[in-house]
């Protein structure tokens, strides 16, 4: 594992121990969530909220392309050490990134977001949660959504067995794009005024 772009450009990762409960994502479908980010006008990533976040790489990609700050969330304390390692390497100033040992599920994150300030929410769970049960994963989107400023983007991995999600109130899309053997789907807070396009800037696909 290792940075793809930005200021840590090329830095290794440390890893998750075990690599068969969520598979550790790919350069290349990295690099394809973060342009797919940048063609729907996430530009400079803001604030960012990076959920079963296990050892960073997505949330310590969105810093190093020049995101102000990451919260990181995972109940995994292993995960959790690793993670701390690899902001250590990368020299992450503390002001950039808070960490929070907790189930992403409960809402203990969500005290340390304000509403409308976030503007990328990476949700990239266990994949056998996802397989036994998406309705809480629906649930989360729902307390997501507030925290969002216009125009900001929720995105959850899931395995490619999910090739689509449901649509959900106060978002546009979802558009699941599957890469391989994962799909992520991408779910857009419309833009100020926006709030009853039908289409949005998000368009559903496979």
């Amino acid at each position: 594992m290792r940075i793809i772009a930005g200021t840590h450009r090329g830095r290794p990762l440390l890893g998750p121990e075990d690599d068969q409960t969520t598979r550790p994502i790919t350069d290349r479908v990295k690099e394809n969530l973060f342009n797919r980010l940048q063609s729907l006008g996430v530009l400079g990533y803001g604030r960012v909220l990076d959920l079963f976040c296990g050892t960073g790489s997505m949330g310590l990609e969105a810093l190093s392309r020049g995101a102000e700050h990451c919260t990181f969330v995972d109940l995994d304390r292993g995960a959790i050490e690793r993670l701390d390692d690899n902001l250590d390497a990368l020299k992450t100033e503390p002001e950039a990134a808070h960490v929070i040992t907790g189930s992403a599920l409960l809402p203990a994150w969500t005290h340390t977001t304000p509403d409308g300030g976030l503007t990328l929410a990476l949700i990239d769970p266990p994949f056998p949660m996802v397989l036994d049960d998406l309705s809480p994963f629906y649930a989360l989107l729902d307390t997501i959504r507030p925290k969002l400023e216009p125009g900001g983007v929720a995105v959850i991995r899931t395995p490619a067995e999910i090739e689509a999600m449901d649509e959900r109130d106060g978002y546009d899309g979802p558009a699941s794009i599957t890469y391989g053997k994962m799909t992520l789907h991408f779910y857009q807070s419309p833009l100020d005024g926006d709030e009853n396009d039908d289409g949005g800037d998000v368009q559903a696909t496979t």
